[in-house]
């Protein structure tokens, strides 16, 4: 039961995610600023969780630390790629696109760990490459007509 919990509030919170960052853009706030804001009030939150609840241990292990780091640095590129992403284009199409990422890790996990490509797997990065391909058609759709309209007004 708890596992649908934190599905859940997983759900609301991305959602609520991109909503902040929606509102951000038509307040004309940084992509900057927004990444700076997210990541100092989650680290607040994080570090009163650690104080209150888990007896401030700040420390931890080095193997945490080497792992955290890159990831790290990976999350606020891929927040700053998102917001300027969300001026040139739909939100809707930026959001697809950060759940499609959830190819990546299933690649590497396979090609890393040895781990078994099986039918559901194969099914799944397949039905990932097809949305790709429709977004980027979609894509094209709306340029055209961007160009028939320019053209209809000029």
């Amino acid at each position: 039961m708890l596992g649908y919990i934190l599905a859940l509030v997983s759900m609301i919170s991305f959602g609520l995610l991109g909503i902040f960052h929606k509102l951000a853009d038509r307040q004309k706030c940084t992509p900057f600023m927004i990444t700076v804001v997210l990541f100092t009030t989650s680290t607040f939150v994080m570090g009163m969780w650690v104080l209150l609840f888990k007896n401030a241990q700040f420390a931890p292990p080095k193997e945490v630390i080497a792992v955290a780091l890159p990831f790290g640095l990976a999350t606020v590129i891929s927040l700053w790629v998102f917001q300027y992403g969300i001026r040139f284009g739909k939100i809707t199409t930026s959001w697809v696109i950060i759940n499609l990422s959830a190819a990546v890790p299933t690649v590497a996990s396979t090609v890393m760990y040895d781990e078994p490509l099986g039918i559901r797997k194969l099914l799944i990065l397949v039905l990932i490459a097809a949305s790709i391909l429709l977004l980027w058609k979609d894509r094209q759709i709306d340029e055209l007509k961007k160009a028939q309209e320019s053209k209809e007004g000029a």
